[in-house]
């Protein structure tokens, strides 16, 4: 059952519509060249947060570690350095990074090399079709299109032609990588010059598939080029409902330690087959109405819970009523070989915190719609208790890009947590104290 290609759950009347839509354009007559931005939309990783990669590496680097930080931090910060230093006037590149982790930690040059080499390893390893990037890239493929994939990134050609090659595409001939081509990373539509070049076709015959607006929908689209936006599914997850802002207001400071490792491990599971092809969310609901997904993320986080207890009577006959419903129960079986297939093998997933949280938001705060999914299956007194205790939650804001904070703002959150009463009030007096000034 644990399929690269398999898309979990049954698509939505509106989702299935979608696809239809976006396929035919594709397949539309007078199209002889398409083009697809190749992370996010034909291939992506199955974890939640791009750091997770790097946590697969702190043992690979702890035997010539000289520093206390790990590698997560010297690797995220050596990225942010070379970010700031180059993203303006040139690319960003895996070697340009390593240089700045070399020096920062004084690793010697075989052992950059090294990691650097375990890195696209683990991103080649990993990397998996996105089904809905793949579905339209096929269709272009049985039109003979001409298609070409554009990577604007850190990696270097090889490393994406594997990637692709692994995900089922036919890398690397039609590969426009804009770095390669002088073009600075701060140019986000510098790959349409050389689309336009490589296509020898009419621009009005070129249609691209992307996931900014204003990169891969507005900017070709002045060159009189077709796009089409297919989302990313990071953001879609996180708009779908409230259960990510529980999390961020509840474990604001710990979400990102390897305690949480598994749990961004099923929110990777999550995203990547919950939300490849977007949906509108669901009035009331956190699941987009949805008893498939429901099963998927409160079932499946809390099957790697070995010891888990339900601490009273109403958590009992809510597990129970999702693992009657035939479809909240399939999205467990489905979780659980997912999850056997794609993390199965990693020895550092030894603590399970934070994957009773699913249960603990549908227990604690599901919405009535929510509650309706498994009301045939719960006895009317315990549906009764269910209301009784449920109740609205504290929510944080979730960003789908981390928004890069110095150490005084990262002392206030710590200090007076965003959204908290306090923080509201004393930003709120500053706001005015503001407005003062400006009068003045």
């Amino acid at each position: 059952m644990a399929n690269e290609n398999m898309v979990c759950g049954r698509l939505s009347a509106e989702q299935t519509e979608l696809q239809g839509k976006m396929r035919d354009k594709v397949s539309a007559d007078g199209i002889k060249a398409v083009s697809f931005k190749v992370w996010e939309i034909l291939c992506l990783l199955p974890f939640a947060e791009t750091e997770d990669i790097y946590a697969l590496m702190e043992n690979d680097f702890a035997p010539v570690n000289r520093t206390k930080r790990t590698f997560t931090e010297l690797r995220c910060a050596a990225q942010q350095t070379a970010e700031k230093k180059v993203g303006l006037e040139g690319s960003v590149t895996l070697d340009k990074i390593y240089d700045i982790l070399m020096k920062e930690s004084s690793i010697s040059e075989d052992d950059k090399n090294a990691l650097m080499k375990r890195e696209c390893e683990i991103i080649v390893q990993y990397a998996v079709p996105r089904n809905f990037g793949k579905v339209l890239f096929d269709a272009a493929k049985i039109r003979k299109r001409k298609i070409f994939m554009i990577y604007s990134g850190i990696y270097p050609r090889d490393v994406i032609a594997a990637v692709l090659d692994k995900c089922g595409y036919s890398g690397g001939k039609a590969l426009i990588i804009p770095g390669e081509l002088n073009i600075p990373d701060a140019a986000e539509s510098g790959y349409l010059e050389p689309l336009a070049e490589k296509a020898k076709c009419s621009n009005g015959q070129i249609i691209h598939i992307g996931s900014d607006i204003k990169a891969d929908v507005e900017s070709p689209v002045m060159r009189g080029m077709k796009s089409l936006l297919l989302q990313e599914t990071t953001p879609l997850m996180i708009k779908s409902g409230r259960f990510r802002g529980y999390i961020q207001a509840k474990y604001i400071y710990d979400y990102d330690t390897a305690d949480f490792f598994a749990f961004r491990c099923v929110l990777g599971l999550y995203r990547l087959y919950g939300f490849d092809v977007p949906q509108n969310k669901a009035v009331k609901s956190d699941f987009c109405g949805n008893a498939y997904m429901m099963g998927f993320l409160v079932l499946g986080a809390l099957s790697l819970i070995s010891d888990y207890k339900c601490p009273d009577g109403v958590y009992e006959s809510i597990v129970r009523a999702l693992r009657e419903n035939p479809e909240t129960a399939q999205g467990e079986k489905d979780f659980k070989a997912l999850y056997s297939h794609y993390f199965g093998r990693i020895k550092m997933l030894t603590s399970t915190k934070g994957c009773d949280l699913p249960l603990e938001f549908l227990v604690k705060h599901a919405y009535a719609t929510d509650r309706e999914i498994l009301k045939p299956y719960l006895s009317e007194s315990d549906f009764e208790k269910w209301g009784e205790c449920s109740c609205e939650p504290d929510l944080a804001p979730v960003y789908s890009h981390k928004v890069r904070k110095n150490a005084l703002q990262r002392l206030a959150d710590r200090l007076f947590p965003p959204h908290s009463r306090v923080r509201n009030i004393t930003e709120d007096i500053l706001g005015k104290m503001k407005k003062i000034r400006h009068r003045k």
